[in-house]
């Protein structure tokens, strides 16, 4: 997985994948939802076939989120391939927050994407329990030769996103 890395533009999600996202965060209102997409990565594009919820344990769960660690590890040794992670963001857009940007370490090491989902605040009644979801590409890049694994900067490029 690692030697595609920056070769993806797009990230391919069957509308049954997001739906299931979408219900879990709003099952999981007022708090963070999170979890992981499984599938694989081509030079063609990443394609999710599966989410897995794993429980928030953050002592927070209301403005942040931690992947309960034994599903968490279940998860990386799972079939398909562990792609990336999801959480939400309840309250605001599904932009990336500097708290999240700065656990970038945590996941970039095993995975390609991270995932972000918000409601959709409804205007009428049609948008009722709708999801915005937006990609990210987790991308790294040494900043100096010298430094180990502490002189690598990891960032979020926008993924376009294509429902199947």
């Amino acid at each position: 997985m690692a030697a595609l890395r920056g070769q993806q533009s797009t990230l391919y999600i069957p509308s049954s994948v997001e739906q299931e996202i979408s219900d879990y965060m709003f099952h999981s209102l007022p708090q963070e939802a999170c979890g992981v997409v499984l599938g694989e990565a081509a030079a063609g594009g990443i394609r999710i076939s599966r989410f897995q919820p794993i429980r928030n344990v953050a002592p927070d769960p209301l403005h942040h989120f931690q992947l309960e660690q034994a599903e968490w590890i279940r998860c990386i040794f799972q079939e398909p391939t562990l792609i990336g992670v999801f959480h939400s963001h309840p309250r605001t857009e599904p932009l990336p927050s500097l708290e999240d940007i700065h656990a970038l370490p945590t996941f970039a090491g095993l995975l390609n994407v991270y995932l972000i989902g918000s409601p959709v605040h409804p205007i009428d009644s049609t948008s009722h329990n709708k999801m915005n979801l937006h990609a990210y590409e987790i991308e790294s890049a040494k900043q100096t030769p010298d430094e180990g694994d502490e002189g690598i900067e990891y960032r979020l490029q926008p993924l376009q996103l294509r429902m199947t």
